[in-house]
């Protein structure tokens, strides 16, 4: 393939970690690590601007941008054929609601979003306005069933692709890019029938979660209890589990315990996490190192070696019924999202009785006790 590809810098620092996008993770793996290991998949040079090769085409990225294999390969099939630029743009629908695309320094284009990732071809002038590419990346799409009173429609849609994109720019792109990274392999499975018919041989059943039990990665060293139960996850190396404990659809990092009678479902946990008896931690990111005796982290993100006892809450929801708001820049944003969590940053201890309304973020090094609250907007 005659590309190279090129970032375009960027001085973004996500809030409230203060780090660049690209030494953020994405499944436990920095997100510059990632961008490097999917152009290499598909033998595309990362090169410097410097650096390019003017005989051939040029994939233009922003460096926030983050992007599967799988959407990078749709992307190009028809660029490689033309000789006018392009720009990769998603249909809108249940992927560009779920990754809170207004805070990102995206093109909204009417039906569909524009994102910063361009091709142009041998000869092309960068100055010229790129023709947009639009790709449905809703391939699955999963309902979650609430009361209407809850949710209007009753109806919270989750995207299950193979083609996913975002730009992380904000803390809730880094939290729906690590979800929508986990959710490729459920997404592949589905896709694969060859794959489905070896784990139905495994399982001596058809049935789609003795399968999906099946679909399931364990490292070395661990220990796990046998009523434990792990579907669609990569478990790391000298994990422990523990009784009556479920994990699904997740990673699970090195070292991490999980105690008994846990759940951890479609969510991310560092190296050296530790999840006390008793915790479900549900569509959420947790850095190497938090540790929590919560009864539920839901749809939140936990830094680096950060504290979350019982007796508080990481709230999720607006008791008016209104998508949860966040903070980007100094502005008050609307995030789309019905159900949103929060967001710790390195090192913040939280004592009990401590409230945090859906939405906000605690920055690095914070100690909450119950007499602070973190008011809402």
């Amino acid at each position: 393939m005659d590309v190279e590809a090129v970032f375009e810098p960027t001085q973004t620092s996500i809030t409230p970690f203060l780090e660049h996008p690209r030494q953020l993770p994405i499944l436990n793996t920095r997100l510059e690590d990632y961008q490097r290991r999917v152009l290499d998949s598909l033998n595309i040079p990362l090169v410097s601007a410097e650096g390019q090769d003017l005989k051939k085409g040029r994939l233009v990225m922003k460096d926030t941008v983050f992007c599967s294999k799988e959407l990078f390969a749709t992307f190009l099939e028809e660029p490689l054929r033309s000789d006018q630029p392009t720009q990769c743009a998603i249909r809108k629908g249940a992927m560009t609601q779920r990754t809170t695309t207004a805070t990102m320094d995206v093109d909204d284009l009417g039906e569909s979003i524009g994102y910063r990732l361009n091709y142009y071809p041998l000869g092309s002038d960068q100055s010229s306005a790129p023709k947009p590419i639009v790709i449905d990346a809703d391939e699955y799409v999963q309902e979650m069933r609430f009361s209407n009173h809850f949710v209007p429609g009753r109806m919270i849609k989750v995207p299950i692709s193979r083609k996913i994109i975002l730009q992380i720019e904000h803390w809730t792109n880094l939290w729906a890019g690590n979800i929508g990274a986990l959710l490729i392999n459920i997404a592949s499975l589905k896709s694969d029938r060859s794959r489905q018919l070896q784990y139905a041989v495994r399982a001596l059943s058809t049935n789609q979660w003795r399968v999906s039990s099946k679909n399931v990665q364990i490292g070395k060293g661990c220990d796990i209890h046998p009523t434990a139960y792990i579907e669609n996850s990569v478990i790391g190396d000298g994990v422990e589990i523990g009784a009556l404990s479920v994990v699904r659809g997740s990673m699970i990092g090195h070292g991490s315990v999980i105690s008994n009678n846990c759940t951890v479902a479609y969510s991310v946990l560092g190296e050296e996490c530790q999840l006390r008896d008793g915790v479900n931690v549900v569509f959420s990111l947790l850095f190497p190192g938090a540790l929590t005796t919560c009864p539920l982290i839901n749809n939140s993100v936990m830094g680096r070696d950060s504290f979350f006892p019982v007796g508080s809450v990481l709230t999720d929801w607006r008791l008016d019924g209104r998508s949860v708001t966040v903070t980007k820049d100094g502005k008050v944003v609307d995030s789309g999202q019905i159900i949103l969590g929060c967001c710790l940053g390195h090192n913040v201890y939280v004592g009990s009785g401590v409230f945090i309304p859906p939405g906000r973020e605690v920055p690095n090094g914070a100690r909450l006790l119950p007499n602070l609250r973190v008011e809402t907007e």
